[in-house]
């Protein structure tokens, strides 16, 4: 075993205990409520970093202190919260998976390494669709399985596609949350699809506009209590993801009317006092939990979690830790975690053993009894810690052998850089810190070695006394790299970071505030089976760029993007060359095939225009794909075989793809695009239409409130007549699932129109 290469260590470990973990026998599986602070401080509870005191008896007179560096250690009292630990179990040496919010609750929603889905998921930036549900599941997807009614109230940030990463895709019946931070009285933010609109979101993705002006803490809580008293009869999941005590710093007493992003800073006294006064106000509220719980005879049959996402943010206090959020260091990953289960997790427990988010989502699924709703083959990154927790306590303590690694990424539309690597082995601990030249991010680095069994604060280097130790963590972490970080994901950052570890061709990305916008052609992962060429859900600034426009400046409106749309107004009798928009780049047209387009056109005379989808091999030489599309002021998506054009066999770095606009003679028309998107003729059907278990098939689609659709299929792509295999009427919200149980056509392509 000493000698197991560390991959197949781990699955050693996970194999015991789970198997260890069944012997545990629950009378029945738990309500569950888990609750993750959002930037609280490892040292910001005193069931953490007690108050010291002077010897003197302690008297209102006397000024109690807390450990940390001034002026964030004023203490703060949380009656509620400590009492988790007084009534279970404090893990004194829990991480999170990431040092920032998005990665870490990607970490734990899927119970795996955020890693495991693209480099991109090492950062804040989020890939087009988030976490796609049908691609990565959670956690709340195998509760509702295993027969738990789930809820979600609070800050969500793994998604914000309706259908596939809002929290419904993800298993919740009901949910109420924010995507992003945003103000506590005002819900707003500066994200550039806000507008000064409400960012908060409740169940079907409906905008809620009722509650401004109330505080964040209070919706959340009143929500998780009314659900409560609604499902005290039936097994819950209830995830608070609360937003407390991120920026931007308001107390819950402050005024209602404050904008969204007034407040006093982080590591200044004003900023922590108000962040003392906010965690506090959470407290309270998690007392009303508690209590109620109490009232409706629940408390037995509850476990609870409380961590947090990530280390304190510039307002806490993460003594005796070094760093804070953003940081790998101890400040910024290890946090404060108390579990609760009266009857099943012993009182007054204090575990020191080595454990990670994940293991905190993988506990809850062996609780509910939920782990067979796992998809078989499935990697989970955690293990079950109730052996640890259990009142009988037979299993040994410390569980060997875990080892957990972390990279810390920056990168947006134009940039790509890691800034921090680390790895734990142990009481061992290598920290890898890149350094930046002029704002980017560079493969030089300083290297460290902590033994934190002596030293939590890691001020001791002991990278040069212990040589033989260090090289064993490279290596461990090399290995734990190959094994856990996806660098054939699905959605590929366009430009390497500096270490360039993956082998694929990339074509850089151009951000650029020239008219003409950026043309690169995004670099597909060489396992994807589709690829966006233009999404305005995404990144209206990037796509909103209309070409070719000289010969007809005062004829074509500028365009506009808005709600995930390009809209522009086209006048008649524009000249050659017609308004277009297009990418410019290397396609492997081996692999794509399909470009789908959906647009909409509306205020023309004629019933059809003409359009293109544009072809061109090398700079302007090519051959376009003419196809008429409906002008009648309704959604409609095209699909369009590429194959077809001779440009497609002969394409070159140089080739440009992409949409030309209709021309013609009479009405000024308005034309709407959605997406444009390349596609793979063998994963043409399979992409647009999901089967169902009902030998029907689920379609996720854009959508507008209250529109009409119809679902037409038909055998070729090109030719032949459309059959009409289903209509309905779409719910709200921009994006809908339709599940269409009559369908039954095994092959062929469908098209969706909306009226």
């Amino acid at each position: 075993m000493k000698n197991a290469p560390l991959k197949q260590r781990w699955n050693l470990l996970t194999v015991v205990l789970l198997s260890a973990a069944g012997k545990l026998c629950f009378a029945e599986p738990p309500n569950i409520i888990f609750m993750l602070a959002d930037d609280l401080g490892y040292g910001d509870l005193t069931c953490y970093n007690p108050i010291i005191v002077d010897d003197d008896p302690l008297t209102p007179e006397n000024e109690a202190r807390i450990s940390g560096d001034a002026p964030n250690n004023t203490p703060i009292v949380t009656p509620y919260i400590n009492s988790l630990a007084t009534d279970g179990a404090r893990l004194t040496s829990f991480y999170s998976a990431a040092p920032m919010c998005s990665p870490s609750r990607r970490a734990l929603l899927t119970a795996r390494y955020p890693n495991r889905l693209g480099e991109w998921a090492e950062g804040y930036a989020a890939a087009p669709f988030g976490v796609e549900a049908t691609k990565d599941p959670t956690i709340g997807m195998w509760l509702k399985a295993a027969g738990y009614s789930t809820a979600c109230y609070g800050k969500w940030s793994i998604g914000e596609t309706l259908g596939v990463s809002l929290p419904g895709a993800h298993g919740f019946d009901d949910w109420l949350i924010i995507d992003h931070n945003t103000g506590y009285f005002q819900h707003t933010n500066d994200n550039s699809d806000a507008h000064g609109q409400e960012m908060l979101f409740k169940t079907g993705g409906i905008r809620e506009t009722s509650l401004r002006g109330q505080y964040l803490t209070d919706i959340f809580a009143d929500k998780a209590l009314e659900f409560i008293e609604a499902k005290k009869d039936v097994p819950f999941f209830l995830y608070l993801p609360w937003s407390v005590p991120h920026n931007p710093l308001q107390s819950p007493t402050g005024d209602p009317e404050m904008a969204y992003d007034d407040g006093p800073k982080g590591g200044t006294a004003d900023g922590r006092a108000v962040y003392v006064e906010m965690v506090e106000y959470l407290d309270s509220r998690i007392g009303d939990i508690l209590t109620r719980l109490d009232d409706l005879g629940l408390t037995e049959k509850t476990f609870i979690i409380f961590t947090s996402d990530n280390g304190g943010q510039t307002a806490g206090n993460n003594w005796p830790l070094s760093k804070a959020k953003q940081w790998l260091e101890e400040g910024g990953v290890r946090v404060p975690t108390l579990m609760k289960w009266p009857g099943t997790i012993s009182t007054k427990v204090v575990i020191d053993q080595p454990s990670i988010m994940m293991d905190a989502a993988v506990t809850v699924l062996t609780a509910a009894e939920a782990m067979s709703n796992v998809p078989e083959g499935r990697t989970l990154d955690g293990v079950d810690l109730m052996p640890l927790l259990d009142n009988d306590n037979s299993i040994p303590n410390p569980i060997p052998n875990r080892n957990f690694g972390w990279r810390r990424r920056d990168w947006s539309k134009t940039n790509n850089g890691l800034r921090q690597e680390s790895f734990r082995s142990g009481k061992w601990k290598l920290l890898r810190s890149y350094n930046n030249i002029d704002g980017d991010w560079v493969s030089d680095y300083t290297e460290k070695l902590f033994d934190l069994s002596e030293d939590l604060g890691e001020s001791n280097n002991r990278a040069t006394y212990e040589n033989e130790t260090l090289n064993e963590l490279r290596r461990q972490f090399e290995d734990w790299r190959d094994d856990t970080v996806n660098l054939d994901a699905e959605f590929l950052i366009w430009n390497p970071d500096q270490l360039n570890l993956d082998v694929h061709q990339r074509v850089s990305y151009q951000w650029t505030v020239n008219p003409k916008g950026s043309k690169n052609i995004p670099n597909p992962s060489p396992t994807a089976k589709g690829f966006n060429l233009f999404d305005y859900a995404w990144d209206g600034m990037m796509e909103g760029r209309v070409f070719a426009k000289d010969n007809n400046a005062v004829l074509v409106s500028d365009p506009d993007v808005s709600d995930g749309v390009m809209s522009i107004e086209i006048q008649p009798n524009t000249q050659h060359a017609y308004p277009n928009l297009y990418r410019e780049g290397y396609i492997d047209t081996t692999r794509f095939q399909i470009m789908k387009i959906r647009m909409r056109i509306s205020g023309a005379a004629q019933s059809t225009l003409t359009n293109k989808a544009l072809l061109r091999q090398s700079g302007w030489n090519g051959d376009d794909i003419s196809f008429e599309a409906d002008a009648d002021g309704a959604w409609h998506e095209y699909a369009i075989d590429l194959t077809s054009s001779s440009a497609w066999e002969q394409w070159t770095s140089t080739g440009r793809i992409g949409l030309q606009f209709p021309h013609q003679d009479s009405n000024t028309i308005t034309v709407e695009v959605d997406y444009i998107r390349l596609e793979s003729r063998d994963g043409f059907l399979q992409l647009s239409l999901l089967k169902d278990e009902d030998n029907g098939f689920n379609l996720s689609y854009p959508s507008q409130v209250g529109r009409t659709y119809f679902l037409y299929h038909r055998e070729s792509l090109t030719t032949g007549d459309w059959e009409l295999v289903s209509s309905g009427k779409a719910g709200s919200g921009k994006r809908q699932s339709y599940t269409h149980n009559s369908v039954s056509a095994e092959s062929g392509f469908y098209k969706l129109v909306e009226e």
